[in-house]
C-alpha cells in the first residue's frame, strides 16, 4: 500500500471508523489514536450534493458570493439555508459542494477536535474515477456512485437503476465493488450490465485506485472554516507559558527595584554635587552644575588655554618676600595672560629689585609706573604669566 493513498474517516452509528486502502474498516479511538496525516473526513453523499460549474474568468474573484445566485434555479432549497464550497479544477471549471447549513452546523458541533482541521469531503468523491468511467460501491444499505470529476451520490439500492438510466451516455465503462455480484447486477439496467466490470471488495479496496490528492472541495470554507486550535495549543504550552510569565514577573520586579535604587543614588549624588557647588559659589541659580562650574573655573585660569591664577600668586608673593620693606597693595587679574601688581617700597631701588625677582620666576615683568609718596615709593608692575 502506497503511503500516498488517501485514508478516510467515516462515522457509522455515531462511531468513527478509519478506512485504509486495502484494509478492513477499523474502529478509531481518537483519544488514543489520532487520525493519519493523509486522512479526510468522508461525509454522507446523500447530504452533500456535488457538481461541476463552468466559471468565466471575470466571475472567479467573487465566486463565493456569486455561487448561490448561479445555482439558485437548480436547487429546491432556499439558497440562504445552504452552504457552498468550491475548488478549482481548471481555468474554466470549479467543483462545487452544497450542504444544508443546519446539517453542517451539527457536524461541526459533534466532530471531535482532532478532526476539525482535516478536510471534509463528500464520500462519493473518494471513489476512484477516470474519463468515460462510472464507479460504484455496494454497501449494506446504500450504493456509492461516482460518474464525474466532481459528481457523485449515495442512493438507496431501489433508486440505483433510475440514476444509472439518467446517466446513460455519460460513460462507457462501469466498475462496481461489492460482495454479492448477482444481487448487485439485479439492481442495474441491462444496458449497464453489458459494460459492467465487477470487482470483489469494498470501499477500502476501491481506495487503492483513488487519486492521492484531496477529493473534491473541502466543506470547511467561509464561515465554517476551521478555527485556530487555541485551547489545544494552550494545553501543550501551558507550563512553558507559566514559567515564562513567572520569569518575566521576577525580571520586571528586579528591574524596578534596581531602577528605584539607582534613582535614589542619583538623587543623593545630585544633592552632593549641588552642595559642593554651593560651597564654591553660594549665589545664583543652579541649572547644570558641572557645566556652570567648568565655565566659572575657566574664568580663573582653569581652562586648557589659560594659566592657573593661584600658583602665579604664590610665585608673586615669594618674589616680593625676597626684598625687605615691600608691601602688596592690590592685584588686578581678569583671567588673561598677565596681571598688574600695585605695591609700596622704601625706595626706587627696592622696586627694581622686586621686578628683577619677578622676571626670574615668571616669563616677564615690566614696570609701568612708580611715584614717590611720603617716605616711600608706590609702583605698578605688569607681570606676564605665560
Amino acid at each position: 500500500m502506497s503511503t500516498e493513498n488517501v485514508n478516510i474517516v467515516r462515522f457509522e452509528e455515531g462511531a468513527a471508523v478509519l478506512l485504509r486502502p486495502g484494509h478492513a474498516p477499523a474502529a478509531l479511538d481518537l483519544d488514543e489514536q489520532p487520525a493519519p496525516e493523509n486522512a479526510v473526513v468522508a461525509l454522507p453523499a446523500d447530504r452533500v450534493r456535488s457538481l461541476t460549474v463552468q466559471i468565466s474568468p471575470d466571475e472567479v474573484k467573487h465566486l463565493g458570493q456569486a455561487l448561490p445566485f448561479m445555482l439558485e434555479e437548480s436547487l429546491l432549497d432556499d439558497v440562504d439555508a445552504l452552504h457552498f464550497a468550491h475548488k478549482k479544477l481548471d481555468d474554466a471549471h470549479h467543483a462545487v459542494a452544497v450542504v444544508d447549513r443546519e446539517t453542517l452546523t451539527h457536524w461541526v458541533a459533534d466532530m471531535p477536535e482532532s478532526l476539525q482541521e482535516k478536510p471534509w469531503v463528500s464520500e462519493a468523491l473518494c471513489l476512484p474515477w477516470s474519463d468515460d468511467h462510472c464507479t460504484m460501491v455496494f454497501e449494506d444499505q446504500h450504493v456509492l456512485v461516482r460518474w464525474g470529476l466532481a459528481e457523485g451520490a449515495r442512493v438507496e439500492p431501489e433508486l440505483l437503476s433510475a440514476l444509472l438510466e439518467s446517466l446513460q451516455g455519460t460513460f462507457s465503462v462501469c466498475v462496481a465493488y461489492g460482495r454479492d455480484e448477482q444481487a448487485a447486477r439485479g439492481l442495474i439496467p441491462d444496458s449497464i450490465n453489458a459494460v459492467l466490470q465487477w470487482r470483489q471488495g469494498s470501499l477500502s479496496e476501491a481506495l487503492l485506485l483513488a487519486d492521492p490528492t484531496m477529493p473534491g472541495p473541502d466543506l470547511r470554507q467561509g464561515s465554517f472554516a476551521p478555527k485556530l486550535p487555541l485551547m489545544r495549543w494552550w494545553n501543550l504550552w501551558q507550563r512553558v507559558a507559566v514559567a515564562l510569565g513567572v520569569a518575566l514577573i521576577l525580571k520586571t520586579g528586579v528591574s524596578v527595584a534596581d531602577y528605584q535604587t539607582l534613582k535614589s543614588e542619583d538623587l543623593q549624588l545630585r544633592q552632593a554635587i549641588q552642595e559642593s557647588y554651593r560651597r564654591i559659589n553660594p549665589r545664583g541659580a543652579v541649572v547644570d552644575v558641572e557645566k556652570q562650574l567648568n565655565r566659572q573655573l575657566a574664568e580663573f585660569g582653569a581652562g586648557a588655554q589659560q594659566t592657573a591664577f593661584t600658583p602665579s600668586l604664590v610665585t608673586l608673593l615669594d618674589a616680593m618676600s625676597a626684598v625687605p620693606g615691600i608691601a602688596l597693595t592690590s592685584v588686578n587679574y581678569s583671567g588673561g595672560q598677565d596681571m598688574r601688581v600695585n605695591l609700596s617700597a622704601p625706595d626706587f631701588q627696592s622696586v627694581e629689585r622686586v621686578r628683577e625677582q619677578l622676571s626670574k620666576r615668571l616669563p616677564a615683568a615690566e614696570l609701568e609706573s612708580s611715584n614717590a609718596r611720603g617716605n616711600g615709593v608706590v609702583a605698578r608692575i605688569r607681570v606676564v604669566l605665560r
